[in-house]
C-alpha cells in the first residue's frame, strides 16, 4: 500500500511554486486533491447513496469539502 500524507503533498506543491498549498503560506490557504479523471471512461455506480454529496469538516489543517461525482465517487478534497 502506498501512503503520503498531506504535508507531503503541501511541500510537493509549494516545491513548484503553488505557495497557497500551505496554511502558513500568509496569503490565503486552498488545496484541492482531485480524483476524477477526463481520460477514463465514465465509471460505474459505486455508491448511489453518496451520489452528488458535499460533507464538511474541520481538521488541524483547515476546513475540508469532500465531494461525490454522480455515480458516488470520489470527485475532490478540498482544504481551505
Amino acid at each position: 500500500m502506498a501512503t503520503i500524507h498531506i504535508e507531503e503533498i503541501q511541500k510537493l506543491l509549494a516545491e513548484r511554486g503553488e505557495k497557497d498549498a500551505q496554511p502558513w503560506s500568509g496569503g490565503g490557504y486552498f488545496l484541492e486533491i482531485r480524483f476524477d479523471d477526463s481520460l477514463r471512461p465514465p465509471p460505474v455506480a459505486v455508491d448511489q447513496e453518496f451520489a452528488n454529496k458535499v460533507i464538511t469538516a474541520d481538521s488541524p489543517f483547515g476546513h475540508v469539502t469532500i465531494q461525490f461525482d454522480s455515480h458516488g465517487q470520489l470527485k475532490s478534497i478540498d482544504l481551505s
